[in-house]
């Protein structure tokens, strides 16, 4: 901790100076105060989230990137927008092994705060409370003149009256304000006192108090289960009242959903009883309310939630929340892997709340506000007639509202029956959330107290609802935004494209906009295609729909076979929507009257046609029309205007000197994408970042490097594309890989680039290369890896590489010869070398295979067959020694073995290969011996390296046999990529051509690496460096802390840093970052 805090603490000043002098310029005038409390990271990460909504671009991007926009923004409000209110917890941990189970009043889930979230706690904050004592204008003004329904509108087929009772069986689920309120009075001003069915009202119905003896009464105890009717309805007492959890302000419409999970509960205790019957009532009863609650959040979170925010970056979010981005399939099968992003927030190893005690918040309170769901009327359906088009049944008739509330309502709905209110309920659209809908018939409603029973006074909900929010400092509509930091509004223009709505606020408000009110500004506020709520009031649900699950240990620790029961745990596994359960209980209603896909949209809406393309690269429609495209590319050009302003004025000051040019160049999102980068490069501290952070680093650099690090060379692709059906395995030389370029990647192609060359004619032999090898690679002593690397693995990258390379193209002979003051420390004093003169080896791959069962040859031994020169059979045998003739027999086995199964031939590649430090002098083990300590056999012979190359190892190696070559390599360190430790032996070395012989000269193999990567003009070190946007060196001490080693490169190339070659860096351990960063392009 103390290595990544102390650097941290060093950039504070620049965090200031950062936000002060430069993000305020681009940044809303009303965050630079929250900006200057973020941290450096947080600050650009929000004026990322913030350039992206000045362009309100974020729901038309690609669904990757809105997930990316999404998380990013969950973060910030995650940090900056959760306040607790109430009692702190002390710290006094009880054991949760003690309560296996859901308590009644939902204590004893949080490890070190037994009462959080529990009946009786205080509501949090998502935003800070303000005062509100000015309670202007009217209440029932705003109600009349902006809420009140005119004409009823509907949402088309994405919700139904289903959906629209959800959300009031969740809400009685979360939410109950039992605080003792004021009554409070409401008189109806004149000017509005003919158009309020109530003249005036008292209101007392935040005067509540505990259902546990309702919650008693609703058990049977016996089996566990749940009380009942036979007619699959709620039962009710001597009183009509229904015997539920909850009966305050009901109707039928939650009643029913109560009613099916009474089903659900009591068909889970049947499961139960059946699989363990040793259980008792009590303990079904846990398991059971257990089971069913998790089915009921996921319905909520993958189900219901997907259809008010029907589009695929909320589909592949919400999904995300309870699968991670691996998906149901790999969870299912291997389990939670991984963090919240990968695994999902369900069932990670413990509960977070981000440091403040969980409970819900009044603003979610407040943004739940639906009641203009709901319609005038309920259109029941006559499930006697046989169904219409798409499963729809002709209408029968019409039940005003007020007849399904309370206890007027249970009878209504009895009289009815289960299945024919559900399917009515199912294909009758809910009302949308829209200025003038809030239905008349709750503005004079009777509601129900705690136990069900009618309240002596009328209310007016939609005047009570805004009187509320201003009673419980909730803020208004943009101080709410300011709070989430979403931009305000400045004019009504800014809210609404609707006239008629500007005139009805203008008349309420005057040009007041700080005054709207929050519920109004929901309501008004322009939708993003798809979603049935503002983006204001999604934005609570971003926070608060992750946090009722990651806080939960019933989702997170304590999902899990142990707590839910394997049976039970399969039953929350298998059950993704609320079909699924309607389909368990009525399977006969579901398959008759349900046409469409999802429970919560209109029955008789067709399911949505398939989607080849994987969720995450989707790209919304909208993106893809002509007229927004248009419209954003207007936003991108004045976007690209202001990266010039930003980065010459801002960015520039806090980016090395020697990345300006590179950043102009880049878009404004990669410019501060790369400052983020960069901050982090010059604490150093990437690799010690958490695991998810230090994925996401990488994530981003990759990104960079894959924008700005990829060049071609050669012939550019025509576009003329071949049909890859007719090539549905890989070609000997690589061709028709690449749909719109056959020859991409193939043999004979040109190396492309990662960074454009640096002219080096002048600078070939400065250094001497031979001097370079001679002072700053030939190794002294040699130094292992201890047990991190061992031969095989020094072997494989040779296999790899010989699979990978083949520089082809005539390069012409050189000459190196040994400078006098190195003469006598170099084995050979001069050489020549043509080794990049190499050929098609098309001919040799066609002799390995046996053309029988798709095989390749091998030998009996387990070994490479050779020839009568003594060379291996295989597809490449050019620079090879036994490490790697060993791998290639072991996959020509593996090749073999996958024919017999396949009786299928798989067409095989090519192999070359050159990490010379990673090189032993001698190998040796002896296996005929017992085995040693943690299984170590004992030393044999050595064996020198030179013996175990071409021709003469082939030979060595079959007299030695794969299982001892094998366990020798497995059991010996590789060498350590370090300065002194590249092999001797390899600067006096006989190399093999492309046929497997011998080739005429010896090489100084350090030496000509050093003058090859000149000759090609890759960049010299600092250079290469810049090129992949990281920090070049300045002096020798940026690069090694090793006296002996600066004292060494001071002697070759004085201080000339940027003469440095590529090839002594990476033999730095500090420099792993260069390494990296090609990694990172080459393996994407």
């Amino acid at each position: 901790m103390n290595t990544i805090a102390e650097p941290v603490q060093g950039a504070g000043v620049d965090d200031k100076n950062l936000s002060r002098a430069s993000l305020h310029r681009f940044i809303h005038q009303d965050f630079h105060e929250a900006v200057d409390r973020m941290t450096i990271i947080d600050a650009f990460l929000f004026l990322i989230v913030h350039s992206i909504d000045k362009l309100g671009i974020w729901h038309r991007l690609p669904v990757f990137l809105g997930l990316l926009y999404l998380a990013v923004r969950r973060h910030l409000h995650q940090e900056y927008n959760l306040f607790n209110v109430g009692r702190t917890p002390t710290g006094v941990r009880y054991n949760p092994a003690d309560y296996p189970y859901r308590t009644a009043d939902g204590k004893y889930n949080e490890p070190f705060n037994e009462g959080a979230g529990s009946q009786g706690t205080f509501f949090g904050r998502n935003i800070l409370p303000v005062n509100q004592k000015d309670m202007k204008p009217d209440p029932m003004v705003v109600a009349t003149k902006l809420l009140a329904r005119k004409k009823f509108i509907d949402t088309g087929k994405q919700f139904n009256m289903i959906a629209a009772s959800w959300i009031q069986f969740m809400i009685h689920d979360w939410i109950d304000h039992m605080e003792e309120t004021q009554q409070i009075e409401l008189v109806a001003p004149k000017e509005v006192a003919n158009q309020c069915p109530l003249k005036s009202f008292k209101d007392g119905s935040a005067i509540y108090g505990s259902n546990e003896k309702t919650l008693h009464k609703v058990r049977t105890f016996k089996d566990g289960k749940l009380k009942i009717s036979e007619d699959g309805l709620l039962l009710h007492d001597q009183d009509g009242i229904a015997v539920s959890g909850d009966v305050r302000n009901s109707w039928a419409g939650v009643s029913i959903l109560q009613a099916l999970f009474i089903k659900e509960h009591n068909a889970v205790c049947d499961t139960l009883k059946r699989e363990y019957r040793n259980l008792g009532d009590e303990e079904l009863y846990r398991h059971a309310r257990l089971v069913t609650s998790a089915v009921i959040a996921k319905v909520h979170t993958i189900d219901w939630t997907v259809e008010l925010l029907k589009t695929d970056t909320l589909l592949a979010g919400m999904r995300g929340n309870w699968y991670g981005l691996l998906g149901k399939s790999f969870k299912d099968k291997f389990g939670h892997v991984g963090g919240a992003i990968l695994g999902g927030v369900v069932g990670l190893k413990k509960p977070e709340n981000h440091g403040v005690p969980y409970s819900l918040t009044e603003e979610f309170v407040s943004v739940y506000r639906m009641h203009s769901l709901l319609p005038d009327h309920l259109q029941l359906r006559d499930i006697s007639a046989a169904p219409g088009s798409h499963k729809s049944p002709p209408s029968a008739e019409k039940i005003p509202m007020p007849s399904l509330i309370g206890r007027v309502g249970e009878k209504t709905s009895s009289g009815i029956g289960f299945v024919k209110l559900m399917v009515s309920m199912g294909h009758q659209a809910s009302g949308a959330l829209e200025p003038w809908n809030y239905p008349v018939w709750l503005r004079d409603v009777v509601a129900q107290d705690v136990e069900g029973m009618d309240r002596p006074d009328h209310v007016d909900l939609a005047a009570l609802e805004v009187y509320r929010d201003r009673e419980r400092n909730v803020a208004r509509y943009n101080e709410f935004r300011r709070g989430l930091l979403m931009i305000p509004i400045s004019k009504w223009g800014d809210l609404t494209d609707d006239q008629e709505v500007i005139e009805a606020l203008q008349e309420v408000y005057g040009d007041e906009v700080e005054e709207l009110d929050l519920l109004v500004g929901l309501m008004a506020e322009k939708k993003i295609t798809g979603f049935a709520i503002s983006e204001t009031a999604f934005i609570i649900f971003l926070i608060m729909a992750t946090r009722r699950l990651e806080s939960d240990r019933f989702f997170t620790s304590n999902f899990n076979e142990e707590t839910y029961t394997k049976k039970g745990f399969e039953w929350v596994k298998t059950t993704e929507s609320l079909k699924d359960v309607l389909d368990r209980h009525y399977p006969e209603m579901t398959a008759k009257w349900m046409n469409s896909a999802s429970a919560f949209s209109v029955w008789d809406s067709p399911p949505p046609s398939p989607n080849r393309i994987p969720l995450l690269f989707r790209v919304p429609k909208s993106l893809l029309q002509a007229n927004t495209v248009s419209r954003d590319q207007a936003k991108m050009f004045r976007l690209a205007e202001m990266i010039k302003k930003l980065s010459g004025a801002s960015l520039h000051r806090f980016i090395h000197q020697d990345f300006h040019e590179a950043v102009d160049r880049m878009t404004i999102i990669d410019a501060f994408l790369f400052l983020i980068v960069h901050s982090i490069d010059k604490l150093g501290i990437w690799h010690r970042l958490p695991v998810f952070l230090g994925l996401l680093y990488l994530s981003v650099r990759r990104h960079l490097h894959q924008e700005y690090n990829l060049f071609n060379v050669g012939r550019t692709p025509t576009g003329v594309r071949y049909n890859p059906a007719d090539y549905p395995y890989r070609t000997a030389d690589g061709k028709y890989n690449e749909p719109f370029n056959e020859g991409a990647g193939s043999q004979g192609t040109f190396f492309g680039r990662n960074i454009l060359p640096v002219n080096q004619k002048a600078m070939l032999k400065k250094p001497d290369p031979m001097v370079v090898a001679t002072k700053l690679l030939a190794r002294k002593k040699f130094i292992d890896t201890g047990k991190q690397f061992n031969m095989i693995a020094a072997s494989w990258i040779q296999f790899m590489i010989h699979d990978w390379i083949d520089h082809m193209e005539e390069t012409q002979q050189i000459e190196l010869v040994a400078p006098k003051e190195v003469a006598n420390q170099c084995p050979l004093k001069s050489f020549k070398d043509g080794s990049a003169i190499y050929g098609s080896n098309e001919k040799r791959l066609h002799k390995v295979r046996t053309f029988k069962d798709g095989k390749l040859k091998i030998s009996e031994d387990g070994l490479l067959l050779h020839d009568q020169d003594g060379i291996a059979v295989s597809g490449d045998v050019r620079n090879s020694w036994a490490g790697v003739s060993i791998l290639q027999a072991l996959f020509i086995k593996e090749h073999n073995a996958v024919c017999d199964t396949l009786k299928v031939w798989i067409a095989g590649e090519k192999f070359q290969g050159q990490v010379w430090s990673c090189w032993r002098s001698d190998l040796g083990r002896d296996i005929s011996a017992a085995p040693g300590s943690n299984k170590s056999p004992p030393s044999a012979e050595k064996i020198p390296l030179p013996s175990l190359i071409g021709r003469v190892g082939e030979k060595t190696s079959s007299g030695i046999g794969f299982i001892k070559l094998m366990v020798s390599m497995g059991h010996q360190a590789s060498g350590a990529l370090e300065p002194w430790n590249y092999p001797m032996w390899l600067r006096d070395l006989v190399a093999q051509d492309v046929e497997g012989m011998d080739r005429p000269d010896h090489v100084d193999l350090a030496a000509l690496e050093v003058y090859r990567d000149r000759e090609r003009n890759v960049a010299r070190y600092n250079e290469f460096r810049r090129g992949l946007l990281m920090i070049p060196i300045s002096k020798w001490e940026d690069l090694t802390d090793d006296q002996e080693v600066i004292e060494a490169l001071q002697e070759v190339y004085g201080d000339e840093v940027e003469e440095l070659d590529i090839l002594v860096d990476s033999c730095r351990e500090e420099n792993y970052r260069s390494q990296l960063a090609r990694l990172l392009l080459s393996y994407s």
